[in-house]
C-alpha cells in the first residue's frame, strides 16, 4: 500500500515536508512498486517545490530504490517497507528499507561472470551514504543520494551500523 506523508506535526522543518512511503506482505511487484513511489516523489518534489532533478540524479534514485527493495523481498522472509524522503534542505534523498530478516548484508566480491548479488554494490557506488543497522523485528537500510548531482563524490561518506552480529552497536565509518 501507498501513502504519501505530509507534514505532520507541529515544529516539523522543511526537510521533513515531503515523503512517500510503502508497504508491502507479498514480494509481487514490490521493485515496480517503488520506482513508482520514486516517480511521484519526484514530480511532487517538482511540482510543489520546484526541485527539479536532473534525469541521471533520478535514475540513480530508482535503480537503489528497486536494489533495496528487491534484495529485502528476496532475503527477508515477511512484510517490508520502503520510505523516501527529502533530507538536508532538499540537497538529498534518504531510501530507507526496513524488511524482517536479522542478518546484515554483506557484499559479495566482484565477479562479472556471476548473476545476480550485485545489488549492495550498486547501492553502495551510488550512494553519498549507506547505514545498514538493526531496527525491531529485523534491519533498515538506508541510502543517501543527492537530488542534483547524478554520482556521489568518490570520497563519499559511508557508514555502516552493526555491520555483522558482532560489530558494535554505533556506527563506524566504512
Amino acid at each position: 500500500m501507498s501513502y504519501p506523508l505530509m507534514k505532520q506535526a507541529e515544529g516539523q522543518g522543511p526537510d521533513d515536508s515531503l515523503r512517500r512511503h510503502l508497504t508491502w506482505s507479498d514480494a509481487t511487484l514490490a521493485a515496480a512498486r517503488a520506482r513508482a513511489e520514486v516517480d511521484a516523489l519526484l514530480l511532487a518534489l517538482h511540482h510543489t517545490h520546484r526541485v527539479a532533478v536532473p534525469p541521471a540524479a533520478a535514475d540513480d534514485i530508482r535503480l537503489v530504490a528497486s536494489e533495496l527493495v528487491t534484495n529485502a523481498t528476496r532475503h527477508a522472509p515477511g512484510p517490508g517497507s520502503l520510505e523516501l524522503r527529502r533530507a538536508h534542505h532538499g540537497r538529498t534523498l534518504l531510501i530507507t528499507v526496513r524488511d524482517t530478516s536479522p542478518v546484515m548484508p554483506q557484499p559479495q566480491p566482484a565477479d562479472p561472470r556471476r548473476i545476480g548479488g550485485h545489488g549492495l554494490r550498486i547501492v553502495s557506488a551510488l550512494s553519498s551514504a549507506l547505514i545498514v543497522k538493526r531496527a525491531a523485528g529485523g534491519k533498515q537500510i538506508t541510502a543517501e543520494l543527492p537530488l542534483q548531482a547524478s554520482r556521489p563524490p568518490a570520497h563519499g561518506r559511508r557508514s555502516y551500523a552493526e555491520r555483522t552480529p558482532d560489530a558494535p552497536s554505533r556506527a563506524t565509518p566504512g
